[in-house]
């Protein structure tokens, strides 16, 4: 409090002192919601012309808002419209919230949120005229009160769209501002067409473009007309590309994300998958590009002011997970080492069912070109009831983009493993008799990736092909085949993600049969409601799952923050997985080795971003299973998404 008063040891008295300093810590409690704290000043005069200066402080109880209402909403209860605003009425189990406490800058937002709430429904002339927010006579809370006039609910008549730059279709620009089939008048479907205009006259070139809108409402047959003028532009070119609080990553290592370059014809569509880009680096927190005019009204500057985050991790760890138990983990990563863009890593990892260890390089540009070099050593031992696998290698490989969004990766890998197995477990059912088996084998990757973004996506596709075939010396010879897609969709102006996703996998032994640590599993993550491996043919003596030379997996999902406090970053979902796992080249002594039957389940789920790192909670219900399968209803992360 001393530092916010402002107020040192032999400094000359005088009354406007006292008056700003109790000015200052009266609206200290009323920001933390004490309106009913007391402060006064006292002087105590000392000897030699001196004075004490002492604030007695009464703070008072913590004033909340008691209760929201709302006056002239006919369309909308008053409990919808509270549910679309910041400010919340206290509740006792809501401690953790601050937004019950009385602002009058967030009172402010409130307004905002409710015209936005409305213009996004139909509503052109919404008015909330003022917001009264009063303390109850006995000092207990506040009664806050909106007052609004609704006005008519209007539906959209006619766009036009008219072009003062020469060559420019307004046919094909007015095709981006689409209000849905009910053509009702929503404000974010308006500002979502201009900047989609926008954005299309920035790929043709021109960077400084006004689009202004003009409506006209109707409200004797409740539609409207919206008139959108394009003003008279010219043709521009980047002069520079300027890059900001990059403190600690090279320009080099931004510029090179870059699909465009300084003396390019200017490009929006060019400078947002550049954008895209330097953010997938996971170097920095924010990204912001700003279009500014150069050195002449032809020339523009492009200024991309980073925020940069960190990128090494040194942790030592202790978790639980509903499907691996208890894990201790140690691990050092730099993402970006000196800010280079390099990469290396070190990871020990254990748990119940895997123990982890891996040693990583990775060099995204090698010698200057596009071209990205990977090496690691690892070793893992993956553990179910009765059955063991060790496995120690390393592998090498390079990494290119041929096309925009589409990534080859080749890879080669020497590992040699071992299997032990339990005394109930068939030697026949795992293929692998507890001798050393050594496996050398190349990798292709083929992906084609859109999205958004690689760590949360909200839009945008993926699909890749993963092919392996091991036989390059040896005593592992297989053909083993992955392919994945995924899709991601926004819905409601990006406040509700839609995303399905799917996986099939096949191997076939190239003269030899297929080893139980060839094959694939299934469960846990991929299908939830179903235990780790807990899909697919099992050993009838110790009842572990074998696994399969043949899956599919497939996942259909909404996630959304929508009835959720976005401040405290939890996000719910709902969906729905399926798939199934069958096939072996050993399948004495297994229950149903060739039984493709599909197994399916649906449930919800909470993502929740907190200090300790990212939680993920799912009840999952099995809607189609076989009696051998086994199941988990509850999972939990604790570190990793779902």
């Amino acid at each position: 409090l001393l530092e916010i008063i402002d107020v040192q040891p032999r400094r000359v008295y005088n009354r406007s002192v006292a008056i700003e300093a109790t000015r200052k810590l009266i609206d200290i409690y009323r920001a933390s919601g004490r309106f009913a704290a007391v402060v006064e000043p006292k002087i105590i005069e000392l000897d030699e012309n001196r004075v004490d200066l002492v604030f007695e402080v009464n703070e008072g109880p913590l004033i909340k808002i008691s209760s929201i209402s709302f006056s002239g909403n006919n369309a909308f209860s008053d409990r919808a419209l509270r549910q679309n605003i910041a400010s919340r009425e206290t509740r006792w189990w809501a401690f953790l919230s601050s937004t019950d406490k009385y602002d009058e800058g967030r009172l402010d937002y409130d307004v905002r949120l409710l015209r936005q709430f409305y213009l996004s429904r139909g509503y052109a002339d919404i008015v909330v005229d003022r917001v009264r927010g009063g303390m109850l006579p006995d000092r207990s809370g506040f009664a806050i009160s909106f007052l609004i006039n609704e006005g008519a609910r209007y539906q959209v008549s006619n766009v036009t769209v008219s072009s003062a730059i020469e060559g420019i279709d307004p046919t094909e620009l007015k095709q981006l501002v689409d209000f849905g089939d009910d053509r009702w008048y929503d404000v974010r479907a308006l500002e979502q067409g201009l900047l989609d205009i926008s954005n299309r006259l920035g790929s043709f070139g021109y960077a400084f473009v006004n689009v202004a809108p003009e409506i006209k409402t109707y409200p004797e047959t409740a539609t409207l007309d919206i008139a959108i003028n394009i003003e008279k532009a010219q043709r521009n070119f980047v002069e520079r590309i300027e890059f900001v609080d990059n403190t600690r990553t090279l320009d080099r290592v931004i510029r090179r994300e870059f699909e465009i370059v300084e003396g390019d014809a200017y490009n929006q569509l060019k400078i947002d998958r550049s954008i895209r880009n330097v953010r997938n680096l996971g170097y920095f927190s924010d990204v912001k590009v700003a279009t500014l005019q150069g050195s002449s009204p032809e020339q523009t500057v492009t200024k991309v002011t980073v925020a940069e985050q960190s990128t090494g991790d040194f942790s030592i760890g202790l978790g639980y997970s509903s499907l691996d138990k208890s894990s201790v983990s140690f691990g050092i990563n730099e993402r970006n080492f000196i800010g280079t863009g390099r990469r290396a890593s070190l990871s020990i990892s254990t748990s119940g069912a895997e123990t982890n260890f891996n040693i990583g390089l990775t060099e995204p540009y090698l010698q200057g070109r596009d071209l990205t070099g990977s090496f690691d050593v690892f070793k893992t031992k993956n553990k179910t009831d009765e059955t063991t696998v060790n496995e120690t290698g390393l592998s090498f490989g390079i990494g290119f983009a041929a096309a925009r969004d589409v990534y080859h990766q080749l890879n080669y890998e020497l590992s040699q493993s071992k299997t032990t197995i339990g005394a109930t477990t068939a030697e026949s059912v795992t293929g692998e008799d507890g001798k050393s088996r050594l496996r050398s084998s190349i990798k292709y990757v083929l992906s084609k990736d859109t999205r958004d973004s690689r760590f949360d996506p909200s839009e945008g596709y993926l699909l890749e092909m993963d092919e392996t075939l091991s036989g390059f010396g040896g005593d592992v010879k297989f053909l083993r085949t992955r392919l994945s897609a995924a899709y991601y969709k926004p819905m409601l102006f990006k406040s509700v993600i839609f995303g399905v996703s799917g996986k099939l996998g096949y191997i076939t032994g190239l003269g030899d049969k297929v080893t139980q640590s060839q094959r694939f599993y299934l469960g846990g993550r991929d299908v939830r409601g179903f235990g780790s491996g807990g899909i697919g043919p099992r050993d009838t003596g110790s009842l572990d799952a074998v696994g399969g030379n043949k899956m599919y997996a497939g996942r259909v999902e909404i996630v959304s923050s929508l009835g959720l406090d976005k401040d405290t970053g939890v996000r719910w979902t709902v969906f729905s997985d399926v798939g199934s796992l069958w096939g072996t080249d050993y399948p004495t002594g297994v229950t149903n080795p060739n039984t493709s039957k599909a197994r399916a389940s649906v449930g919800a789920g909470i993502y929740w971003m907190t200090a300790i790192g990212p939680l993920s909670f799912s009840w999952a219900k099995p809607v189609s299973k076989m009696s051998h399968d086994t199941t988990k209803t509850f999972q939990f992360n604790i570190g990793t998404r779902l």
